[in-house]
C-alpha cells in the first residue's frame, strides 16, 4: 500500500517537474516577440524551488511514514503471532476444559473399579486366610499318618520282639520241662536202685535166715513196699503243678512285657 503511494507520489513529483521545465524552456505557439531586456529569467526560481522544497520534505516525510510503516506492519505482524499463539492457547484450553467432564466421568468410573478391586482383595485374602488352614490342616493330617506309621512301625518291632521273647520263652519252657524230666527220670532211677540194693539185702537176709526182717515201727511212716512201688515216667501231678507253675511264669513275663509296651504308647 505505501509503495503505491510512493509510486503515485513520485509520478506527480515528475509531472510537476516536467510541467515546469516546458513553462521555463517550452515555446509557446502563441510566442510573443519581446526584447531579451525585458525577460526575467529568475521569475519562477522560487516558487519552483518552493515546490520542489516542499516535494522533498514531501518525499522525505513520505519515505519515513513507509519505514514507520513497515515498522508498524512489522509489530503487528508479532502481534498477529502472539494473538495467534494466544489463540491456540485458548481453543487447547477450551477443548481441555471441554475434556474435563468426560475426565470426571473416568475418575468416577476408576473410583468404582478401585472399589471393586478393593471387594476382590478382601475375598482374595479370606480365600488366602482359608487356604493357610487347609495347608496347616493337611500338615497336621499328614503329621498324624507320619505318626501312626512310626507308631505301626513301633508296634510291628516291639510284636517281633514279643514274640522273639515268647518264641525264648517256649524254648526255655521246653528246655525246663526236659531238665525236669530228666531230674524226675534220674531220681526215679535212684529210688529203683535203692529198692534195687533193699531187695537185694532182704534177699540175703531171707537166705541166711529163712525169714524176712520185721521193720522196726519208731514212728516213722512207713514207706511203700518194694513190690507196691511202680516205675513211671514221671508223675502227673508233679509235671502239671510244673507246667502249671511255668504257664504262670510266662503269663506273668507277657503281662510285664505289655505293660512296659503301653506306656510307650
Amino acid at each position: 500500500m505505501f509503495d503505491s503511494l510512493r509510486d503515485k507520489f513520485q509520478t506527480v513529483q515528475e509531472g510537476i517537474t516536467a510541467s515546469f521545465r516546458g513553462l521555463s524552456v517550452g515555446e509557446s505557439p502563441q510566442r510573443l516577440q519581446v526584447s531579451s531586456s525585458a525577460v526575467n529569467y529568475n521569475a519562477g526560481a522560487d516558487v519552483l524551488h518552493k515546490y520542489q522544497s516542499q516535494w522533498s520534505e514531501l518525499h522525505k516525510l513520505t519515505e519515513e511514514n513507509a519505514v514507520k510503516a513497515q515498522e508498524v506492519d512489522n509489530a503487528i505482524g508479532c502481534l498477529h503471532q502472539k494473538f495467534e499463539k494466544q489463540w491456540s492457547d485458548v481453543s487447547h484450553m477450551a477443548s481441555t476444559l471441554a475434556a474435563v467432564p468426560q475426565l470426571l466421568t473416568s475418575v468416577q468410573q476408576l473410583m468404582e473399579q478401585i472399589g471393586a478391586l478393593q471387594g476382590l482383595f478382601e475375598d482374595v485374602e479370606g480365600a488366602l486366610f482359608q487356604l493357610e488352614d487347609m495347608v496347616e490342616t493337611q500338615e497336621l493330617q499328614e503329621r498324624q499318618l507320619d505318626h501312626r506309621f512310626q507308631f505301626a512301625l513301633y508296634k510291628e518291632k516291639k510284636l517281633s520282639e514279643l514274640e522273639a521273647v515268647r518264641v525264648s520263652l517256649a524254648s526255655e519252657h521246653a528246655d525246663k520241662v526236659v531238665q525236669h524230666e530228666l531230674r524226675q527220670q534220674k531220681l526215679l532211677r535212684e529210688r529203683q536202685d535203692a529198692f534195687g540194693q533193699a531187695f537185694q539185702q532182704d534177699v540175703q537176709e531171707f537166705k541166711l535166715s529163712g525169714s524176712l526182717p520185721k521193720m522196726e515201727n519208731i514212728g516213722v511212716a512207713r514207706g511203700p513196699a518194694l513190690e507196691e512201688v511202680t516205675l513211671e515216667p514221671a508223675d502227673p501231678e508233679e509235671l502239671d503243678k510244673f507246667l502249671n507253675d511255668d504257664s504262670s511264669e510266662q503269663k506273668s513275663r507277657r503281662d510285664s512285657c505289655l505293660n512296659m509296651e503301653n506306656p510307650m504308647n
